[in-house]
């Protein structure tokens, strides 16, 4: 018996984001990696710098296949400034109506500034609410 399972908006985000912020002119996107993990160390911090971690706040599934789907951006850079302004360009990006996503989305809050308290890097959080019509896939 096949079940229906909601497409990973998640994973359609971060290799949506991988694409758009690859061969970017800003500085602060140049060598940016996108993930939805962390380094596993003591710390675990990001393993390089600039990255973005891109993680799932929330979700909710209207059968068949309207998912809301609450993204928070955390980006690591090497200045509070430019780690700031990855995470604006990265939620920019995805809120952008014509860079035809199968989404819309619109900021719930904008970046913020903050050091991580466990690697004392500079850091910067964004969330952002993706509504996705996706088509479910069954297991």
């Amino acid at each position: 018996m096949s079940v229906a399972v909601p497409v990973d908006v998640t994973e359609l985000v971060v290799r949506a984001l991988r694409r758009l912020l690859s061969g970017r002119p800003e500085s602060v996107a140049a060598g940016v990696k996108v993930s939805t993990e962390t380094g596993r160390g003591v710390n675990g911090g990001p393993p390089s710098l600039p990255w973005l971690l891109v993680a799932e706040d929330g979700h909710t599934w209207a059968w068949p296949a309207v998912q809301r789907v609450v993204i928070r951006l955390t980006c690591w850079h090497r200045t509070p400034h430019s780690s700031k302004a990855l995470a604006g360009l990265a939620l920019g990006l995805l809120c952008h109506p014509a860079l035809s996503q199968p989404w819309t989305a619109e900021p719930v809050t904008g970046p913020i500034s903050a050091t991580d308290p466990y690697t004392d890097k500079p850091l910067a959080t964004a969330t952002v609410a993706v509504l996705a019509r996706t088509p479910p896939r069954y297991a």
